[in-house]
């Protein structure tokens, strides 16, 4: 029996994601992994009953070691293959990628805890296989997974890593990428893609405005990496509808000229916009469109506590994110006995950790079975081209309940992302 988190009903509330990290997320070049032994706690048998409005934490587990396969620091000597299943975890090592690190220590830190929060008891171990940002690197580790007995691996994290994986590997058992695929990807058999896809999420964002009944909507879109995305997938979602070309309005990259943003919005008659931006720059392009049209946003605009004035800047701004984020005080996610970071990019590579570890779990338990459950990242459901999908939660900025951060200047900018 899967432990599954409740939809709740939502509130709503207007808090976001951690600083500095928007050059992090959703490029996929993430953090290196921690070079000290994580832990496997006791699976757990089934599911605890929650108390109406506290659910007790799990008794201490027990720890088992997960064993972690170093670089080689000297010429590879050849040893006799392992042959004891296991999970094997991909991801960069903290010599390799160090000022990433503390993002892939937070997904490290999601599958520990996947595995305690939803083990049923017959789940291998974990075991981390450490690698560079080569991906001849990453492919000699990743044989050495398989070869060794791994029943699932979770990674690469680098889209690079994964097409020149699927190009070159073999997929005897699942592999879950923690990022998206692309026109080069090569399609293989057990080769799945999770993550946390900003064009996905504009495209789900495109899916609710024509849900509210939006039929004209226009695109504020600036000219960095990570706007340019998200107005591709949103374009790309809206037409796939059997809709018409969105239009678009250049948001700028600073304040000056935004005076007239009004007037050139009327001028395109839209119903609705959709601002293809960070938080940064949403904040400041916000005031001047009005509160006349509906405004959506990706969860890029919620970047983690925000003081009240940023929140009076974004009142009435449509978005979507994760139940973690949506829900995060559901007294359910005290199963996890994890304190919250003020960053919700550090939330958000911790829920991909969690779901990642259950999506590998259900493909060794159940193989070729369609993967299908309601995770902490949203709605999981697989395409028939292996790629996880994520329905999202709708949230809402200006209902009072922002959580201050100390002062404007504590609250992160825009980044772009690696890829």
């Amino acid at each position: 029996m899967h432990i599954q988190a409740p939809w709740r009903v939502l509130r709503r509330i207007g808090h976001g994601s951690g600083r500095g990290l928007r050059a992090l997320l959703y490029g996929a070049l993430l953090a290196g992994v921690s070079t000290g032994c994580a832990t496997r706690p006791a699976p757990v048998a089934s599911q605890p009953t929650p108390a109406p409005s506290v659910v007790a934490r799990p008794a201490p587990p027990k720890p088992a070691p997960v064993e972690i396969t170093p670089l080689p620091q000297a010429p590879a000597v050849a040893t006799e293959a392992r042959h004891d299943a296991y999970i094997a975890v991909l991801l960069p090592s903290a010599t390799s990628s160090k000022a990433l690190k503390p993002a892939v220590d937070q997904i490290m830190d999601g599958v520990v805890k996947g595995a305690h929060v939803f083990a049923q008891g017959s789940e291998p171990p974990l075991r981390v296989f450490e690698t560079t940002d080569q991906d001849e690197d990453v492919l000699a580790q990743y044989n050495k997974a398989i070869d060794g007995g791994a029943a699932a691996v979770i990674g690469p994290l680098t889209r690079s890593a994964v097409n020149y994986v699927a190009d070159n590997g073999r997929f005897p058992v699942p592999v879950i990428a923690l990022n998206s695929f692309d026109a080069r990807t090569l399609r293989r058999a057990n080769l799945y893609s999770f993550s946390l896809s900003i064009e996905q999420e504009a495209s789900e964002v495109a899916r609710l405005m024509r849900e509210n009944g939006v039929r004209n909507p226009l695109i504020l879109v600036a000219t960095n990496p990570l706007s340019q995305r998200m107005s591709q997938g949103f374009t790309a979602a809206w037409q796939a509808l059997g809709n018409p070309a969105p239009q678009l309005v250049d948001a700028g990259n600073a304040t000056q000229g935004l005076a007239g943003l009004r007037t050139q919005i009327a001028a395109k008659n839209p119903d609705a916009v959709f601002l293809a931006t960070g938080f940064k720059l949403g904040r400041k392009v916000r005031p001047f469109i009005g509160n006349d049209l509906p405004v959506y946003a990706t969860s890029q605009i919620n970047p983690g506590p925000l003081p009240a004035t940023a929140v009076a800047d974004l009142a009435g701004v449509r978005f979507l994110d994760m139940p973690w984020l949506v829900n995060a005080d559901d007294p359910y996610y005290a199963l996890f006995a994890r304190p919250r970071t003020q960053s919700n990019d550090y939330e958000r590579m911790f829920a991909l950790g969690v779901d990642a570890w259950r999506i590998a779990a259900m493909l060794i338990r159940a193989p070729g079975q369609a993967v299908s459950f309601d995770g902490l990242t949203g709605q999981l459901s697989q395409r028939t081209d292996g790629v996880i999908e994520r329905r999202l939660l709708p949230e809402r900025f200006g209902e009072g309940n922002a959580i201050p951060s100390a002062s404007d200047n504590t609250t992160p900018d825009d980044g772009a992302p690696i890829l």
